[in-house]
């Protein structure tokens, strides 16, 4: 039986009652476009924003002060010459020196007086004397150079006298081995106050 053209056949009711919608992936309602996704599935990042533009403006006046002034370097830069000052020589207090001398001189001579003959000994005296001697010519002469004013020049006598008396006192009071002794013990008093002074 052959149904006539343009009728209501079964496929044609069934086909009437599937609903059809304006998208193919999307049922119902209003849907946005999507993109279009890039050719080969690379995305490029997105463009940063620009920057925003400078509300503030440097005064033209200041940039000129700061380009005309000078920098630091030549600010303290010296346009004369500096003059070479002579720092001026003081004298040391006190006749330290001599006093240590005429105590080493007692140590030495009187330790050797009863190893060496009488005119040993003389001979050392002579030589302490020339030494105390020559030590006074030099203060002196550093007193003229520079000015100062005249120091007393008793020490250096006392110093010289009563080191050739000190040597001979002991060596007859004591003898030398007492001598040698008694200086191991002052140079070890000495090196001691010296160390906690240091």
């Amino acid at each position: 039986m052959t149904p006539a053209p343009g009728g209501a056949g079964p496929s044609r009711r069934r086909r009437a009652a599937i609903p059809v919608s304006d998208s193919s992936h999307h049922s119902g309602g209003y849907q946005y476009p999507e993109d279009p996704e890039p050719a080969g599935g690379y995305e490029p990042p997105a463009p940063e924003p620009p920057d925003p533009p400078r509300t503030t403006v440097e005064p033209l006046e200041e940039v000129e002060e700061a380009a005309e002034s000078p920098i630091a370097a030549e600010r303290f830069r010296r346009t004369s010459p500096a003059r070479r000052m002579m720092i001026p020589a003081r004298r040391s207090g006190g006749h330290w020196r001599l006093l240590s001398g005429t105590v080493g001189y007692v140590m030495v001579v009187g330790g050797m007086a009863d190893y060496v003959d009488p005119q040993t000994r003389a001979l050392g005296h002579l030589a302490f004397w020339a030494l105390i001697a020559l030590a006074m010519f030099v203060s002196v002469g550093r007193e003229r150079r520079h000015g100062w004013d005249p120091a007393p020049r008793w020490p250096w006598l006392a110093g010289a006298l009563g080191g050739a008396v000190a040597v001979e006192v002991l060596v007859l009071a004591v003898g030398s081995p007492a001598i040698i002794v008694g200086s191991l013990v002052v140079l070890g008093l000495a090196l001691f106050v010296l160390m906690l002074v240091g």
